[in-house]
């Protein structure tokens, strides 16, 4: 890194005055840059939540608006935005309709899909909730997590404490397809394939599903749902 940004920074002493202030603004640019091309380590609940949200929509599942219920708490506390939310959704072409415009809440739509995405922060519900063209609901409970794997097993915890989240949720209805979702990696990937063939987990045909960063999910059974009530 120290080289990497010497050299830069001697390649714009030879194309323009050299300041100490010009020094520091080119290694602060530097330095992002560098932060851009490196792999992400972990995707963030909220960007798992609204990844499966497209995917439904996008893959024509959907019947309605898909809700989405993202915590105040991982979008920012206090003065700390911990996940940018309108700028990932306008950045995949998700714009917010007309009104409230001071928060992040509300209905997002895109001009290539007819559903629209309904964004709250009212617990108890399922994290995203999407009434399916089968006549089932898909009830989700998403969690964040590494995509490279971790040292400390954070994988094991964070997909316990969903299913945990997924069996406390309030009310649920008798055509609920019921789901947790996580990062897609090598590790999830390992854990889901496992667990699915749990007795409890397959007896009640609890989904666990990896989202990844293309909007691609694995283990959503859509092809083999049957009619509702089966």
């Amino acid at each position: 890194m120290h080289d990497a940004l010497t050299i830069f920074c001697t390649c714009q002493v030879f194309h323009c005055r050299y300041t100490p202030a010009r020094e520091k603004f080119v290694r602060r640019e530097l330095r992002e840059a560098i932060i851009c091309m490196e792999p992400r380590k972990k995707m963030p609940e909220a960007e798992v939540s609204l990844r499966l949200a497209f995917y439904i929509i996008e893959k024509g599942l959907a019947a309605s608006d898909v809700d989405v219920a993202i915590d105040g708490a991982q979008v920012k506390t206090s003065s700390t935005i911990h996940f940018a939310i309108v700028e990932f959704l306008r950045d995949n072409g998700w714009r917010k309709n007309e009104g409230a415009e001071n928060t992040w809440q509300g209905v997002y739509f895109h001009n290539s899909y007819n559903h629209n995405i309904r964004i709250h922060s009212k617990p108890g519900q399922g994290d995203v909730v999407s009434e399916l063209a089968t006549g089932h609901t898909l009830r989700a409970e998403c969690k964040k997590g590494p995509l490279v794997r971790s040292k400390s097993s954070q994988e094991y915890p964070l997909l316990r404490e969903a299913l945990g989240q997924l069996l406390t949720i309030e009310s649920i209805g008798g055509d609920d397809l019921l789901a947790v979702a996580v990062p897609k990696s090598q590790k999830f990937d390992e854990l889901t394939q496992r667990w699915r063939k749990a007795p409890l987990i397959s007896r009640f045909g609890i989904c666990l599903l990896t989202v990844d960063e293309n909007n691609q999910v694995s283990g959503l059974p859509i092809n083999k749902i049957a009619e509702p009530g089966a």
